[in-house]
C-alpha cells in the first residue's frame, strides 16, 4: 500500500510539469590570418586560431498557451568576423547569463540583463529588457535598461507595397535622443529600392542614404550613396557591391568612396564553408588577409 501511494504522489507532482524541449547546434573553425598587428601588435604576419562555439536552447509550452524559452552559449578560441568587422571575436562565454523568454498570445518579453541590443543601433547591447509583437498591421518592439534609465523602440508596417520601419532611442552613440527611418521598396524580381535617415543628438551623425539592388542571374549588383551629417552631400559617400552566387561557390567584391575594397569567395562543402577574404582598407594600416573552415552541428 505505501508503494502505491508513493507512486500516485509521483504522478500528482509531475502532472503540472511542462515538458521540455532541448536542442543543441553550434560552429567550430580553423583559420590563417594575417590581420596586419590588429589583434596583437607582436603578430605581424600569417598567424592560426581556432574556435569553437557551442549553444544550447530549452523550451516549454505551459497549459495556457503561455511558451517558455532560454539559452546559453559557451566556446573558447577566436573566430575571425571576415564579413563584417574584420575583428577576432572572442568565443569564450560565461554560462551563467540568463537569457529568458516568454510568449503568449503573439506577445514576447525577453530578459537579459545588459545583452540585448538598442533597436536604433545595436552597437549599444546594454539593455535588459524587450518586449515584441503586433497591433493590427504593425510590428511593435521596445527595449529598456533599467539601470541606467534608457530606452529604444521600434514600428514597422508595409504601406503601398513600401516596408517602413521607424525606430528611436534616448541613448544614441553620443548619450541623445535619437529617430530614424527607413523604407525598402521591391520594384520587381530583380530590382529593390532602399532610402533612411536619422535625426540624431549630434548632427554630424545625421546620415541619409538611398539605395537599390538589381539581380541579374547569377549577379547582384548593390549601390548606396549617402549623405554624411546636416553639412554633406548625397554622394559624399557611396558603397558598391557585386556578388555572384552559383551551385556551392559564392563570391563578392566591394569598394567605397575612399577605395576600400573587400574581396570574399565561399565554398559550401555541406555542413562545412571553406572561405578566403581580402579587405584592402586604404589610408589604414588594419588590412586583412584570412583563409580557413567553419563547421556547422
Amino acid at each position: 500500500m505505501k508503494k502505491v501511494l508513493l507512486t500516485t504522489t509521483a504522478l500528482v507532482m509531475t502532472a503540472g510539469v511542462a515538458a521540455a524541449e532541448v536542442s543543441f547546434s553550434g560552429t567550430a573553425g580553423i583559420a590563417l590570418i594575417d590581420d596586419n598587428g590588429a589583434s596583437d601588435a607582436t603578430r605581424t604576419g600569417m598567424f592560426v586560431e581556432s574556435y569553437y562555439d557551442l549553444d544550447v536552447a530549452v523550451s516549454a509550452a505551459a497549459d495556457n498557451g503561455m511558451t517558455f524559452a532560454l539559452g546559453f552559449d559557451m566556446g573558447s578560441g577566436n573566430k575571425i568576423d571576415y564579413n563584417d568587422d574584420d575583428v577576432l571575436e572572442a568565443q569564450g562565454a560565461d554560462v551563467g547569463d540568463a537569457d529568458v523568454s516568454m510568449t503568449y498570445q503573439g506577445w514576447t518579453v525577453k530578459v537579459d540583463q545588459a545583452g540585448i541590443d538598442n533597436l536604433f543601433d545595436d552597437t549599444d547591447g546594454a539593455q535588459d529588457l524587450s518586449v515584441s509583437g503586433s497591433v493590427a498591421d504593425f510590428a511593435v518592439a521596445f527595449t529598456s535598461d533599467l539601470e541606467g534609465d534608457t530606452s529604444s523602440y521600434s514600428l514597422g508596417t508595409t504601406v503601398a507595397g513600401i516596408a517602413l520601419t521607424f525606430t528611436g532611442t534616448d541613448n544614441d552613440d553620443a548619450g541623445g535622443s535619437a529617430t530614424g527611418v527607413s523604407a525598402k521598396y521591391t520594384v520587381s524580381d530583380t530590382l529593390t529600392l532602399s532610402g533612411s535617415m536619422s535625426n540624431e543628438s549630434n548632427d554630424a551623425e545625421d546620415d541619409a542614404s538611398i539605395g537599390l539592388t538589381y539581380k541579374m542571374d547569377a549577379l547582384t549588383l548593390g549601390y548606396t550613396s549617402i549623405k554624411p551629417g546636416t553639412n554633406g552631400d548625397l554622394g559624399d559617400e557611396w558603397d558598391l557591391s557585386i556578388a555572384y552566387s552559383a551551385g556551392a561557390m559564392s563570391a563578392s567584391f566591394a569598394v567605397d568612396e575612399a577605395d576600400a575594397t573587400t574581396m570574399i569567395a565561399e565554398w559550401d562543402l555541406g555542413g562545412a564553408t571553406a572561405f578566403a577574404a581580402v579587405h584592402d582598407k586604404a589610408g589604414t594600416a588594419s588590412d586583412l588577409t584570412t583563409m580557413g573552415i567553419n563547421f556547422s552541428f
